[in-house]
């Protein structure tokens, strides 16, 4: 191993992705305010069990050390969910909902590939009115938008339809898994060789059949009500009809897809459940979807919806359409041949304050070496006082352009004649 390596599956960001990538988190940010959500910063790492209690998958997925204090596991987040849950329950267990959070970081999976995946999301926590899961499928329209995206899709389904679905064609519940399975990967041959199997008559087959091609716009939810008797799955169709309408008030339902085929989201999603998708990208963007007994598991019986955007998965999609222009706030560099340092600081200082991100050159060496190294670093202009060890003379400099100009009586107005020098140009 040598020295400079990281582990496999994590990454580091080096200053403009670091700058583009939270040029996109403050976006999410502003929308995410301006919707009412407020922020929350959960730990890093907490007790395994908190996981765990969720689903026992993470287990598997976490990576686990063991507390030297209390000699229990613990766990660097796999998931943000429950702990906004656990949050909930525990700090505002005396206030009344509905409460909207949102939060930024990155979750940790101990899988093949990425292991760290920087991660936005909120919550809509308190509300069972199907209301409260427009509002956060209105806000995911909402945030891409804001980014520039506009070919985007949410394909929205419902667990119970599939639940519902799955007792009307008789599917035994040892092979429910199995069967949901075949239909997230939509493996026909699978589920042809399961309908095989499991000695499925014509009309199980063409019900099947049918579940499979109930993807596409609003005309679906007519279609699965003609399909399937099931009560169940009926009022899932209603409840997702009654949102659409909401969508369609804020004016949101051009970027919906249903997608009835399909059991989305985790262990313990309960209702409606959506996943992000653009024609550019071949993988989800993010996910989320009602999950009405998590919080219930940490003391607080509290019905709740929400959604996590892969910041990763989002960054490849908008440095593939060209559309991240964000330039290093790098916009000065003054370099002082005669290492006046109450000069240069007082110079740099006024500068600040008028807006401009100013760094001192503090490596001795000759003056074009520094202007060199201004420019590789992406500054806009370089300012060289004393040069050549001349007294009252300053050089302004910009990749294109060189002026030499006689400094003012005092610095500020030496700084006023370098405003007008930058500004000229």
């Amino acid at each position: 191993m040598r020295e400079t390596e990281i582990p496999r599956g994590f990454k580091t960001h080096l200053p403009k992705e670091a700058l583009e990538i939270g040029y996109i988190f403050r976006k999410m940010e502003n929308v995410a305010q301006q919707w009412g959500y407020l922020p929350v910063v959960p730990p890093t790492i907490e007790y395994l069990a908190t996981f765990k209690k969720i689903d026992e998958q993470f287990e598997e997925l976490a990576f686990k050390l063991v507390d030297k204090q209390t000699g229990k596991l613990i766990s660097v987040r796999p998931d943000f969910t429950p702990q906004i849950a656990r949050i909930v329950a525990a700090a505002f267990k005396n206030e009344a909902p509905p409460f909207r959070f949102y939060y930024r970081g990155d979750i940790f999976r101990d899988t093949k590939g990425n292991r760290e995946f920087p991660q936005f999301g909120f919550e809509l926590i308190g509300v069972k009115d199907i209301e409260a899961d427009a509002e956060v499928v209105s806000i995911i329209v909402d945030i891409l938008r804001n980014l520039g995206l506009k070919s985007f899709q949410i394909d929205i389904g419902h667990v119970k339809f599939i639940d519902g679905v799955l007792e009307e064609i008789g599917i035994e519940n040892g092979k429910k898994t199995q069967f949901i399975n075949l239909l997230s990967h939509k493996d026909l041959s699978g589920i042809e060789i399961f309908m095989e199997e499991n000695d499925f008559q014509r009309e199980r087959r063409e019900k099947v059949e049918r579940l499979l091609e109930l993807y596409g716009k609003a005309e679906v939810l007519d279609a699965a009500l003609e399909i399937f008797d099931n009560k169940k799955a009926k009022d899932a169709v209603f409840t997702l009809k009654e949102m659409f309408e909401i969508l369609k008030t804020y004016g949101f339902e051009a970027n919906i897809i249903f997608d009835l085929s399909e059991r989305r989201g985790m262990k313990y999603h309960s209702g409606i459940t959506f996943e992000i998708f653009h024609p550019l990208s071949g993988i989800s963007l993010g996910s989320g979807g009602r999950y009405d007994y998590l919080v219930k598991s940490f003391g607080r019986n509290l019905p709740a919806t929400g959604a996590a955007i892969r910041i990763d998965h989002i960054y490849q999609l908008l440095k593939r359409k060209e559309t991240l222009n964000i330039s290093l706030p790098c916009d000065i560099y003054i370099i002082d041949m005669r290492k006046e340092l109450k000069k240069a600081y007082e110079v740099a200082k006024l500068l600040r304050n008028r807006g401009y991100n100013v760094a001192r050159d503090i490596v001795k060496r000759p003056v074009e070496a520094s202007i060199n190294v201004a420019f590789n670093k992406g500054f806009k202009y370089a300012i060289v006082l004393n040069p050549q060890n001349e007294r009252n003379r300053v050089i302004v400099t910009g990749r294109n352009f060189r002026k030499v100009i006689e400094e003012g009586k005092t610095i500020k107005e030496t700084v006023e004649k370098i405003i007008e020098s930058l500004e000229e140009h």
